[in-house]
């Protein structure tokens, strides 16, 4: 695909020294960064990823123009790319990936309060509608107008340079690195999965799956009181990871086993004195979901976070007569300044041990294809941008 040609540079240039967009905060955004091409990613409806140029993007009133600094790549956007569809969401055109960023303002709609070029903010990749029942009531992850970073029909945040609603960017302290802050996401899935749960101070959990999301939620499990955490995986080097993040009951998981055996295996680990109360099931995998229904005690809950096949078998009926429950976790609500906070006081941990991987914009689609190689033992891949 031929690039598409930017806007003039130095039109964008001059609008940083206009009355109303005084930088008053110290962090001024170089000029030159305005000269550098909008690389976007794509993904289409057949199966392929592409990267070209966009145009520079328009400022609405209500929105900041932000330059994108870090990007993690989300298993959600493999699925896309892989198999065009999560769910009933599937891939109908050519559109733009990316909802894990984190950046600078360069650019205020003159609608905006409270924040001004230059700031460092984490996007909040859901744009819900403020209007619907769901919205009024708080659980606006669940409004059904909702225009999501990334997902079908909506474009992404995998670009240089994105429009984004001023309500959905949160400011970052200049503490917090930009790939710190393109972490926020990902630890938003997992806060709202442990909110969702309600651990307590001592309660035993189970971690189905050792990738980003998994590793998030022991860290915010950890963090809320739950003791011990046994997490399980696939692959030794993703467990391994999860022994550098300070977790050490783990069990590598042989899909020889049958549930049974599996859900055994998890109750030997955890030791005899306990066993799970909570199973934060994050591979969306039909065998862990089944296994982590049997390695419950009686009476616990499974909390669903993992997205797998629309359609997913489960031993209802045993679970019915041990009154195991079921709970899913969609996205998050009201999470970032949370997940700031726990991150900017290290609550939370090292939450940088999740990032195994980083490349430069202008290859990110060498990020998509080592994000997607599992020789690549990689966890959580990022794209950055000085």
């Amino acid at each position: 695909m031929s690039p598409v040609a930017l806007d003039a540079p130095s039109a964008k240039v001059n609008s940083l020294t206009t009355p109303n967009k005084v930088v008053t905060n110290g962090h001024v955004p170089s000029t030159e960064v305005l000269t550098r091409p909008n690389l976007a990613l794509w993904v289409t409806k057949d199966h392929k990823i592409y990267q070209k140029e966009e145009p520079y993007p328009a400022c609405p009133p209500d929105d900041c123009i932000v330059h994108v600094k870090a990007t993690g790549i989300c298993g959600s956007e493999i699925h896309f790319w892989k198999s065009g569809r999560i769910g009933d969401c599937c891939v109908t055109h050519d559109i733009i990936l990316g909802h894990e960023s984190s950046g600078q303002i360069l650019e205020v709609g003159s609608n905006v309060k409270g924040l001004q070029i230059g700031d460092r903010v984490s996007i909040e990749p859901g744009v819900s509608c403020w209007e619907c029942d769901m919205c009024i009531r708080g659980r606006y992850n669940l409004c059904p107008k909702v225009k999501f970073s990334g997902t079908p029909p909506s474009d992404g945040t995998m670009r240089r340079f994105v429009a984004h609603p001023a309500r959905f960017l949160h400011k970052i302290p200049d503490t917090m690195s930009y790939a710190t802050g393109a972490l926020i996401e990902p630890l938003s899935v997992a806060y709202n999965a442990v909110v969702r749960a309600k651990p307590y101070l001592g309660q035993p959990v189970v971690i189905c799956g050792a990738g980003p999301i998994g590793l998030a939620m022991a860290l915010c499990a950890r963090a809320a009181g739950a003791f011990p955490i046994v997490i399980t995986d696939l692959e030794q080097n993703r467990l391994e990871q999860a022994h550098t993040l300070g977790f050490n009951r783990t069990l590598k998981i042989d899909l020889s086993w049958d549930r049974l055996t599996t859900a055994a295996k998890i109750r030997e680990v955890m030791g005899t004195s306990c066993l799970p109360q909570i199973a934060f099931e994050c591979t969306g995998a039909a065998s862990s979901i089944n296994a982590a229904c049997y390695a419950l005690e009686d009476g616990g809950t499974l909390l669903q976070v993992g997205c797998g096949k629309p359609e997913v078998e489960l031993p209802l009926m045993s679970m019915g007569f041990r009154e195991v429950n079921i709970i899913t976790s969609f996205r998050y609500q009201q999470s970032w300044p949370v997940v700031i906070r726990l991150v900017n006081e290290g609550v939370l941990g090292d939450v940088d041990g999740l990032i195994t991987h980083t490349f430069p914009v202008e290859k990110t689609i060498d990020a998509f294809e080592t994000c997607a190689d599992r020789s690549k033992l990689a966890i959580k891949v990022q794209i950055v941008d000085e």
